[in-house]
């Protein structure tokens, strides 16, 4: 009998020990699945941010792209000595050339805006009306503007004529083909003016319209000088 009493102990340590070891084993299963669940909630999410952040880096590779077409197109336009045109648009350098850019700050826009300075002239002063486009009263102005202007230039060609018609000066032949020329450009003279005003104060080109408006009221000059003076 004792050693039935004994036995039935040892089975019923046996059995306990048993379901320690079966609910120990348990546990850790559960806490296995649970850190592997957040761990795959993690890499769904990093794998989210990571293909959020690589559609941002194409669209600011296409947008910077579309900009150094831009720029390169103005550099195109810009007066050059002869021989120094800029020929098509580069190819981008390698990735291993380039320094690593942050998508989070603004390198690739600054980069773009020295460029674009560059190109364009000095960096506008700053200014209230510096927004990139004209106030509504200036284009009526640009017509003003040619015709002082050309008659500034008419003026001036005037005086070169008249002063090549004084005695026999040697160079008379010069100044008369001068002031020829300088009566047949002078519809055009308010144009690099007009130019270099709307770039300094307000950050913006002169389009075809501008140039339009400014060489008519040139023309308008020219014409009602010729009537006076004939």
């Amino acid at each position: 009998m004792a050693d039935y009493h004994a036995l039935m102990t040892e089975l019923a340590a046996t059995v306990n020990r048993r379901d320690t070891d079966l609910a120990a084993a348990e546990r850790a299963y559960h806490d296995g699945m649970s850190a592997a669940a957040a761990e795959l909630r993690r890499a769904e999410t990093e794998a989210t941010e990571t293909d959020r952040r690589a559609a941002a880096a194409a669209a600011a590779v296409v947008e910077v792209d579309r900009d150094a077409e831009r720029l390169w197109s103005d550099l195109h336009r810009t007066r050059a000595w002869l021989g120094q045109r800029p020929g098509p648009t580069p190819d981008p350098a390698p990735a291993t050339a380039q320094p690593r850019l942050d998508l989070a700050d603004d390198a690739s826009t600054t980069l773009l805006t020295e460029a674009a300075q560059r190109i364009h002239g000095r960096t506008p002063r700053p200014s209230p009306s510096a927004t990139g486009k004209l106030p509504i009263l200036i284009p009526p102005l640009l017509p003003l503007l040619g015709a002082t202007t050309t008659a500034t230039t008419a003026l001036l060609a005037g005086a070169l004529a008249a002063l090549a018609t004084l005695g026999d000066l040697p160079a008379h032949t010069f100044l008369r083909a001068i002031a020829w020329l300088l009566y047949f450009a002078s519809p055009f003279t308010g144009i690099p003016i007009a130019t270099r005003l709307l770039r300094h104060h307000w950050s913006t080109r002169l389009d075809t319209g501008g140039v339009a408006l400014t060489v008519l009221g040139g023309l308008g000059a020219l014409s009602a000088m010729i009537i006076t003076f004939s």
